[in-house]
């Protein structure tokens, strides 16, 4: 049974967030027209293969060598010079008898019993067509122009619903490249809703979380190790929720090591718009600082970027969280002169003299993550060797 105009337009409308859908929406526009395959995707003007492709009632055993062989085929060769949203049989162009004596009919149309094809340009952007066709076997005959006007009602929303889903995956593009950005931070970010599920949390965080002292990332979403602490930075995320400034934290860890602090802010911006099309409305960061863990980050960082030993790498990490150099020498258990010559050796590499200007370097160092496999800081256990 041929499934009526307004379902078809659901459908198709359906696919601009569920790729699932187009198979349907092909075999409905097969039914329409009295086709009994077809295929829809996008044609890349320069060469190269079908980016996207859906198939309806083929073998996609064939698709590799369609890229392969025949993407530039007789068909598309006439199909890309059509005026969008008008289609056109195949017939109309070139004859069966002349397609069958080519290895495009040998190596594709064969084996897929086709014949005839009605051709379709869906939309025609910068750089590719959205293109579709539809195809029977040969003993059905050419496609007539009654069958092909069967089309027309439902083109124009095939062609927005394509538009729709080329913006939606752009979208969807920038929310990845966002969110692999923030993995490469060293700083911690957790991403939450309204009811603190965890909707992102990247290596940083979720590494914080596995140490387990602070954080617990369980069921879906993110709360303090303390249940004392539990009530305020659920109050916080509902500030930033509510659009309000949100506020610090500071999570707290067994001694001798240094809490965490938390900063919690609304989130705003393309991420937040991203989030909100997805029907994730009201979204909060978390941003966690852990000044522990960032040291590792901050040397291997500074032995890369000014060629510093691993020793002179510690010396400046430590010397710009203290003004003491004896400090620092306790916590390397190092001579204080020791220090001091590390010192003037970092001063050089780095072209600074004076220790504010080398905390601005330790600090722009600890921003980016460093690998895992990266050796972590030696020879300093707790921040609390320091005092």
């Amino acid at each position: 049974m041929q499934r009526d105009t307004g379902f078809l337009i659901r459908r198709i409308y359906d696919a601009v967030d569920d790729v699932d859908a187009l198979p349907d929406v092909l075999a409905g526009l097969c039914e329409r027209i009295g086709g009994e395959s077809g295929i829809l995707g996008t044609l890349m003007k320069a060469s190269g293969p079908l980016p996207f492709a859906v198939l309806f009632h083929l073998d996609p055993a064939l698709m590799p060598t369609l890229n392969a062989r025949h993407l530039n085929n007789v068909w598309r060769q006439h199909m890309v010079t059509l005026p969008v949203g008008i289609p056109a049989a195949s017939d109309s162009f070139v004859s069966f008898d002349q397609v069958r004596r080519t290895d495009f009919y040998g190596e594709i149309l064969e084996p897929w019993d086709i014949g005839h094809a009605a051709l379709f340009v869906v939309d025609d952007m910068p750089k590719f067509h959205v293109a579709m066709s539809i195809h029977r076997s040969r003993t059905r005959g050419p496609f007539t122009s009654t069958e092909l006007e069967a089309s027309q009602k439902l083109l124009p929303h095939l062609k927005r619903a394509m538009q729709l889903r080329l913006l939606l995956e752009r979208s969807h593009e920038q929310e990845k490249l966002a969110l692999q950005a923030l993995d490469q931070l060293a700083a911690g970010v957790v991403l939450v809703d309204s009811q603190a599920r965890v909707l992102f949390a990247n290596m940083a965080a979720q590494e914080i979380a596995a140490a387990g002292d602070v954080l617990v990332l369980t069921d879906g979403t993110v709360k303090p190790r303390l249940r004392e602490q539990g009530g305020i930075f659920r109050g916080l995320v509902a500030s930033a929720i509510a659009g309000k400034p949100g506020g610090w934290l500071l999570l707290s860890r067994p001694s001798p090591q240094l809490p965490v602090s938390a900063l919690v802010t609304p989130l705003a911006g393309r991420l937040a718009a991203s989030f909100a099309a997805q029907g994730r409305l009201g979204a909060a960061a978390v941003l966690l600082s852990d000044l522990e863990g960032q040291a590792s980050s901050s040397t291997e960082h500074l032995r890369s970027l000014y060629k510093l030993s691993p020793t002179e790498a510690r010396v400046a990490w430590l010397i710009t969280r203290s003004t003491s150099v004896g400090r620092v020498a306790r916590a390397l258990g190092i001579a204080p002169e020791t220090v001091r010559t590390h010192l003037k050796h970092i001063y050089a590499k780095t072209g600074v003299n004076r220790q504010s200007a080398l905390a601005y370097l330790v600090g722009a160092a600890a921003v980016a993550r460093v690998p895992s496999a990266l050796s972590p800081v030696r020879g300093i256990q707790s921040f609390k060797d320091m005092e």
